[in-house]
């Protein structure tokens, strides 16, 4: 009985110390983070001001960003592939500056594109917005995948760590240095999901229909509306299996190279690819039941903001539109 107890405490004893490391793990994270990026060029970045037709990719992190950016630029070039990184052509306004990328400069071609997770009040305005959402379970764990790696190591903290103490601690931004939580994020551009500039997309249809999703795209950036040829050729080159076999055109190498050092990172230190399988339900394989719990609590701040009770409420009452 004594022997029970002792293992007992003893197991206890090292859950504390595990959690307390798991923690410590978080904390280090969001330090890394925060030497990311400069104030300067973050702020230079969001003062911005864009043309009537230039185009944003806006989402929260891991929603569908670089598919959608390589959706616009296939369109606007009709299926170049002639660029190193994504972000060299369709420029991510956060990290431009810290990276001699001129946002005021002329792109490779017509309309310029943009890419930012910019909740709505930090968003340059004046331009038309891509606005993607998708499930907020995927989105975490789509995120913890790219972070691990790369901002920290296998092991170092665990994915219902992550969503707890990093994912889901984010709130509202008190200043233009700080992204919104997913939630914040998306009730501030919804008052404007009407809006002629604006258009919402959802992760989960474009998966299931590709080259509906193209063309809704190409229609509302004025790039070969009708032009079916070139909506089969972008959805071929936007495709998943694409790519994949050309996933260092997607992978931030550019960005990493130019900011991995001010974290004390190598410039080659990668963690995972940013093109991935695109499973809708992968989480519930790898988020405890508690953690799943803990995310859909936080959508009453989404139903105050929209009067849906769930995200796939919210999803089909755009299909009833």
């Amino acid at each position: 009985m004594h022997l029970m107890i002792e293992l007992h405490v003893i197991s206890q004893i090292f859950e504390v110390d595990r959690m307390a490391a798991q923690e410590s793990g978080v904390e280090a994270l969001k330090a890394r983070l925060s030497l990311f990026f400069t104030d300067e060029g973050r702020l230079r970045g969001l003062s911005f001001i864009p043309r009537p037709d230039d185009i944003f990719v806006v989402t929260t992190p891991k929603a569908g960003t670089t598919w959608v950016q390589q959706i616009v630029h296939q369109l606007r070039t009709r299926g170049s592939m002639d660029f190193d990184e994504i972000t060299e052509v369709v420029p991510w306004i956060e990290s431009a500056c810290d990276i001699d990328i001129n946002l005021e400069a002329e792109q490779v071609a017509l309309p310029r594109a943009f890419k930012t997770h910019c909740w709505y009040d930090h968003c340059p305005k004046g331009g038309k917005y891509i606005v993607i959402s998708r499930n907020p379970p995927a989105v975490a764990l789509s995120l913890y995948n790219m972070f691990c790696g790369w901002y920290f190591q296998p092991g170092e903290i665990d994915i219902d760590t992550f969503v707890k103490h990093f994912w889901l601690a984010r709130g509202k931004p008190q200043s233009k240095l700080v992204n919104a939580s997913y939630w914040h994020f998306y009730a501030s551009w919804w008052p404007h999901r009407n809006d002629p500039n604006v258009l919402w997309l959802f992760y989960e249809d474009m998966l299931d229909d590709h080259l509906g999703a193209v063309k809704k795209i190409a229609k509302f950036i004025n790039c070969g509306a009708d032009d079916e040829e070139l909506h089969r050729l972008v959805v071929k080159q936007s495709s998943l299996e694409f790519m994949k076999q050309h996933v260092d055109k997607f992978d931030d190498h550019v960005l990493k190279a130019k900011r991995n050092p001010a974290i004390g990172f190598p410039k080659d230190t990668t963690g995972a690819a940013k093109v991935h399988v695109g499973n809708r339900e992968g989480y519930k394989t790898r988020l405890s039941a508690e953690t799943i719990q803990a995310i859909d609590e936080k959508w009453k701040l989404m139903e105050e903001a929209t009067g849906f009770a769930s995200y796939d409420d919210l999803r089909n009452s755009f299909k009833e539109c």
